[in-house]
């Protein structure tokens, strides 16, 4: 929350708090330290759980993912967090994305756009976990 509210007043005034940081991740990508090293984990995440869920996660598993993966020690990640990780990401040209299908946010971690049918199918299944022939 800290983070969110400290980004916003940056924003307000014109400062970027990240571009003080010259590390070649800072230089290269457009970011700090902690983004990198939660990008990092993003793209763990999702390429550890993308067998089962072919690239397209829900963002509050990726939280939990995420946070679990960081332990008790660590300050917990908000969905902000992520979200300034995954536009970050961007740069790479690696296919992270966030998008909304129905009411829920999720983590695509493949290159390609999902298409209507695609978001229709994907809001269908999320009542059952699966869609059938006859569900329309």
């Amino acid at each position: 929350e800290f983070r969110a509210q400290f980004h916003a007043m940056c924003a307000n005034i014109g400062v970027d708090p990240l571009a003080s940081n010259q590390g070649v991740w800072a230089k290269t990508l457009g970011f700090g330290d902690f983004y990198y090293e939660l990008g990092v984990q993003i793209v763990e995440a999702c390429w550890a759980t993308r067998e089962t869920n072919g690239g397209l996660m829900e963002l509050s598993s990726l939280l939990t993912y995420v946070n679990r993966r960081r332990g008790r020690h660590a300050d917990p990640i908000s969905r902000d967090d992520v979200v300034r990780a995954i536009r970050k990401l961007k740069v790479l040209g690696s296919g992270f994305d966030v998008v909304a299908v129905g009411h829920t946010a999720y983590v695509r971690s493949v290159p390609g756009e999902l298409n209507l049918d695609a978001n229709r199918l994907i809001e269908l299944a999320q009542g059952t976990g699966h869609v059938t022939r006859s569900i329309r």
